[in-house]
This record gives C-alpha cells, structure tokens and sequence, in this order.
C-alpha cells in the first residue's frame, strides 16, 4: 500500500513573503481513519455519501480492558453490550459503539500492536505471513449480528487496527456492517478520557468521490449537555465538554 509521503511542490521565502504549498500521498486506511461503507459493500455509501446526521453520533462506549489483557485475542461479545445496557439504559439511536481495548497505548510498538515481530515499513514484507501471524482484538460476528438486527447505530470504532480481531481471517465483522451501512473508525486513541455514555462524537471525513475510506480527526464532546439550534438551512451545536482528539498522528 502507499505510504503516507509529504513532498513540497512550491515554495516561496523572500522578503518578508513566505508561501509553501505540499503534496500528500498516500493509502485511504492509514492512521486513524475511517471505513465507509463501501469499504466492503459494493453498492454502499462511499467517504461522500454518508449522510452528515450519521457523523455526529451519542457515544456508548465498552470498556473491554481487562479482558484484553488476559486474552490479547479476545472478541467483544453481545454480553458486553447487554452489561453496558444494564448500567446505563438502553443503546441510544444513532449511536457509535466505541471499543476500548487498551491497544492504543501499544501504537508506538508495532511489534505488539500487531502481535508479530515482523516490520511492517519493511517494503519486502510477506503480507501473508504476516497476516498470519497478527493477534489483537476486535468485534464478534454475533455482536455484529446483533448490532444489525436489533440496535440503529449510526457506526462502530476500535483503539484497534481493524474492527475485526487479528486472528478473524476475512473480515466478517466489516462485511456484515459496512453492508448495511455502518461507517468503522479503526486506529482510535484516548478512548480512557471518554466516559461510558453521556458523549458525543464528532467525525467528519473529506468528501472524497468513490471513497472507500480517508484518514480523519475524530473527536468526542465528553457533555453532551449541547444544544442543537436549527433552521432551514444550518445545523450549530454548541458544546459544554472537553473536547478530545481520538487520532493517532500520521507523522
């Protein structure tokens, strides 16, 4: 895949003038990003598509931490989400189910991040040994179902590098959600300052035609005490929380 590249096109410095513009290159699932539908649904919403109501979504946030570090493996499972529901109500509609794993305090590491030695700026890497050997957390299949089935979130995002578990194979997980329109944040961070319930995400990609997905800088409003000022034209929310940036930097 592309690397991200930084290249600067022109500059100008000259008495007292200062100008630079710069090129960037580089893969749509890179860093903290996030999957579009169309990702893994082919007739799905593209990184343009999805509709803006979807980008601002109530937080339900799984605190799944302990069980991670007995089990770097571990699928958070719809018990998880039942014990969520049973502390704090039901799931609001349109919500984004955030999964806090503790992975991204590992991000520096990329040997444990990925639960494999193998050096992925390595420009000769055997992906597929490599893909063999990664290990770290994610999403059930059956919680997948059930998010489906019985809950209306508007998307779902990991401190993880895929919403699917490393050890998932084919990315059920992605397949079963993205085909029904459910945006991924992967590579997410600081998932410890956000609380249980009671925030509000905000998550607002590029609007990229055909896009199957684009670096961004989620960030969560922690009060969701806020007010929604509407009128035929505008949609103003004004926030009472500490804003907090779930990005990991590119560079």
């Amino acid at each position: 895949y592309q690397r991200f590249n930084l290249s600067t096109l022109a500059v100008i410095d000259e008495g007292g003038y200062f100008y630079i513009g710069k090129d960037i290159s580089m893969t749509e699932h890179l860093a903290t990003h996030m999957d579009a539908p169309h990702h893994f649904g082919k007739d799905n919403w593209d990184i343009s598509q999805i509709p803006l109501e979807k980008l601002i979504a109530p937080v339900v946030k799984l605190d799944v931490k302990s069980k991670c570090e007995d089990d770097r493996d571990y699928t958070v499972t719809v018990q998880d989400l039942l014990d969520w529901e049973s502390e704090h109500g039901s799931v609001p509609s349109g919500a984004v189910i955030l999964v806090e794993t503790g992975w991204g305090e590992k991000y520096t590491d990329m040997a444990e991040y990925y639960g494999s030695p193998m050096d992925t700026k390595d420009p000769e890497l055997n992906y597929t040994q490599w893909a063999a050997e990664i290990s770290f957390p994610g999403l059930s299949s059956e919680l997948a179902d059930e998010l489906i089935s019985n809950y209306d979130i508007a998307g779902v995002g990991v401190d993880t590098a895929s919403l699917d578990a490393g050890k998932a194979g084919s990315f059920p997980v992605h397949f079963k959600l993205q085909t029904e329109n459910k945006w991924g944040l992967e590579n997410l961070c600081c998932l410890d300052k956000v609380p249980a319930s009671g925030a509000t995400l905000m998550a607002f990609p590029p609007k990229i035609n055909e896009g199957s997905g684009i670096t961004i800088r989620p960030v969560v409003d922690t009060d969701s005490r806020y007010v929604y000022q509407l009128n035929s034209t505008a949609r103003t929310t004004m926030f009472s929380g500490v804003l907090i940036a779930l990005l990991i930097l590119l560079v």
